[in-house]
């Protein structure tokens, strides 16, 4: 599998808080509907539902990442339904200072050494998007 880590965000929030909040989606659906339209317009194609977020990728479709574990305060892993090559979503939180936590996605995937040339550019941007949705929600 090859690693692409999102650029390291962080947020206002103590990491205990920030472990609740992302390892419980069902929450967010109101959450992102009581955001400015500005924000959600930053947001779009991304919808929470359950233990499970859903977002379009660019010359995939829908994809479905479901909650798969959970280590209190530290971790949270989604793994991808309906993905064309298997791909794990993670979520790394550190404590960074009094009341903040610094949260650093990852994405690991299974492709071949001969296309990450060609793909991997573009999933380093869905790495460092998937950073922004939730500095887009915390802030």
């Amino acid at each position: 599998m090859s690693t692409y880590s999102g650029k390291s965000v962080t947020l206002p929030r103590p990491v205990e808080e920030i472990y609740a909040k992302v390892s419980d989606l069902g929450q967010y659906k109101d959450l992102v509907e009581a955001l400015p339209a500005e924000q959600r317009e930053k947001l779009q194609g991304v919808e929470f539902e359950g233990d499970c977020v859903k977002m379009n990728a660019p010359s995939i479709g829908q994809l479905v990442f479901r909650i798969s574990e959970r280590t209190a305060p530290t971790h949270v892993g989604f793994s991808a339904e309906g993905s064309p090559v298997p791909l794990k979503l993670s979520l790394d939180l550190a404590s960074a200072g009094e009341g903040s936590t610094s949260l650093t996605p990852k994405i690991d995937l299974e492709i071949p050494a001969m296309l990450r040339p060609f793909i991997g550019g573009k999933i380093q941007e869905a790495a460092d998007k998937f950073g922004d949705v939730f500095t887009s929600l915390f802030q």
